[in-house]
């Protein structure tokens, strides 16, 4: 029969998950020595190795990888059981872990200083990120609620658009086609473009709507370094209208014209649907969604 305990398993998540020792100790706020006995216990008990060490680096054994996801199963529900008991015992707290896309940033903080203002004793972890980190906290359930543009359609997710996100170019206040009532799509492919990291739903979405392969090697992994490189002149770049709303007011960049632009969009409330959420959780959703 194996044998294990919860502190071994939370123990083990964490070193998968963080790939690493020191990292899972600080995490878990105990030792990193007590960490290691705790794992090798957990191997002791089950037979087996899990884990492959290199250099620094962790990553499970195949039977490790089994078990990860045995430990995912087991904590989500312990977690979820744990907010169900203090929601019922405390209906207008609980503790919410949300995950937002870096585009987002121009809203959701808003949106959820809103919502405390309604449930004061409620708290909250925010975390903005990109999209790859962001599937990945998805598909391990370790966020309550994602805010992100458009969801993958290839994992089992519950997902509810909540808001209109117009997507658009946007030039130095002195480039050439501004000149123009409308610029086609041709014209937009002489210049230098500038965008997100390969993988981001904004690249993605403007190569599928408008046709077109990005012409230069230039990619930025965020929104404000994209209005920077194009203050500076360096190129013409696609950002969802909401990160700009200033800058377009105070003239420091210009929306540029071009055919099919804006691209409308939608952001997205979203959550695996393999989870059932906390009372505060659902609270959130609805909230977002009524006044998106």
């Amino acid at each position: 029969m194996i044998n294990y305990t919860l502190k071994q398993l939370y123990s083990f998540e964490a070193v998968v998950r963080l790939k690493s020792f020191t990292k899972a100790s600080k995490t878990l706020n105990i030792t990193q020595p007590a960490v290691y006995m705790q794992i090798q216990q957990l191997s002791q008990n089950i037979g087996a190795e899990l884990l492959n060490t290199k250099g620094k680096t962790v990553t499970p054994t195949y039977i490790g990888t089994k078990l990860y996801q045995t430990c995912l199963r087991i904590i989500a529900t312990l977690e979820q059981s744990k907010a169900d008991i203090e929601q019922t015992l405390h209906p207008d707290s609980g503790h919410l872990e949300i995950t937002a896309t870096t585009t987002t940033n121009a809203f959701v903080s808003r949106i959820l200083a809103q919502f405390k203002k309604q449930h004061p004793k409620m708290t909250f972890h925010l975390e903005v990120t990109n999209r790859k980190l962001l599937l990945e906290k998805l598909s391990n359930h370790n966020a309550n609620l994602v805010i992100m543009g458009e969801p993958p359609a290839d994992m089992p997710l519950t997902t509810q658009p909540f808001m209109e996100n117009p997507l658009i170019a946007i030039s130095h206040p002195d480039h050439p086609l501004l000149k123009n009532q409308h610029n086609s799509i041709k014209a937009l492919r002489r210049e230098t473009l500038i965008t997100r990291e390969q993988g981001s739903g904004t690249r993605m979405t403007i190569e599928r709507t408008l046709g077109m392969k990005f012409n230069s090697e230039i990619e930025i992994n965020s929104n404000e370094a994209i209005i920077e490189a194009v203050q500076a002149g360096l190129g013409v770049g696609f950002v969802s209208k909401h990160t700009v709303q200033l800058e377009l007011k105070n003239n420091i960049i210009k929306q540029l014209n071009v055919d099919k632009l804006p691209i409308i969009r939608h952001w997205h409330v979203v959550h695996n649907a393999k989870i059932q959420l906390s009372p505060i959780a659902q609270r959130f959703k609805d909230f977002i969604i009524e006044n998106g």
